[in-house]
């Protein structure tokens, strides 16, 4: 767990992709997290096929958390 750690603690406040369990990825810069890996995002874009559909600010329980890669 402190490699996770280390590795979110580098990518705060900069954009990360994350891969839900339903197959969801979201977009958004990563402002904060917990021992849970809740996640809190802000400037947050759901991505899909269609295009991506964009949100402010958005809290992710971290149970539905399947990746978390930094963005391009």
């Amino acid at each position: 767990m402190e490699i996770v750690n280390e590795e979110l603690q580098k990518n705060l406040n900069k954009v990360i992709l994350v891969k839900l369990r339903n197959g969801t990825e979201i977009r958004g810069v990563l402002v904060g997290y917990d021992q849970h890996l809740n996640l809190l995002l802000t400037n947050t874009e759901e991505i899909n096929p269609k295009g991506g559909v964009k949100s402010g600010l958005m809290i992710i329980r971290g149970d539905t958390v399947l990746f978390i890669s930094p963005s391009i």
